[in-house]
């Protein structure tokens, strides 16, 4: 059954009927507030890791990998410049080797324009990759802390059935010694009121 610390919150024990012994209603309210407040505590502890964790790891290294992929397409756009210039000085020389030239340029351009692209792929591909790895890790260490944080509330609502335990203990011995003493306190008024009427 799942419990929230609302669902702790909230509910409420009847008392028991009249001549019925029950438990102590203040203790039983202190100690459901103890573990609404520790379930509490533990899901905010649970969301801060959480937020922390996915804000810090991957948002600086994916901006990383979209500036290099940037870069590798700043430096295709620079060599495309650069042979389109080249080839307008082809274009304004006359001679018979201009054709020949032109086709060079052409041919040289097209290899610079290739090689530009397939950085910018590599880049991309690496920037995928190593995003989808960022995750994965990001994702078994938010699995990792939850666990973590799941066993470290089972110990602890563990140890508040303990003191709930020692507690009831205490209740039953407060209560064997209450029930002596007034067998205790009934035997001597008895034995008093004996004596008393002894002396008449």
């Amino acid at each position: 059954m799942s419990l929230t610390s609302a669902d702790v919150g909230k509910i409420a024990f009847r008392e028991p009927p009249a001549g019925v012994r029950g438990y102590h209603e203040g203790e039983v309210d202190s100690f459901l507030e103890d573990v609404a407040g520790e379930m509490r505590r533990l899901a905010a502890e649970n969301q801060a890791l959480a937020e922390r964790l996915q804000h810090d790891d991957l948002v600086g290294h994916l901006r990383k990998l979209e500036r290099q992929c940037a870069r590798a397409r700043e430096r295709a756009a620079a060599l495309r410049a650069e042979l389109d210039a080249e080839l307008d000085k082809s274009r304004a020389v006359a001679s018979p080797t201009a054709p020949h030239l032109l086709r060079l340029a052409e041919r040289t351009a097209d290899e610079h324009v290739a090689e530009a692209r397939r950085e910018a792929a590599d880049l991309l591909d690496k920037a995928g990759t190593e995003a989808s790895l960022l995750i994965s890790d990001a994702e078994l260490r938010a699995s990792t802390i939850v666990a973590d944080a799941r066993h470290a509330h089972a110990e602890r609502i563990t140890g508040l059935a303990g003191k709930r335990a020692d507690a009831l203990a205490r209740i039953e011995d407060l209560l064997a010694e209450a029930r002596r003493r007034r067998a205790d306190l009934a035997d001597d008024v008895t034995y008093r009121l004996g004596r008393m009427e002894g002396t008449r």
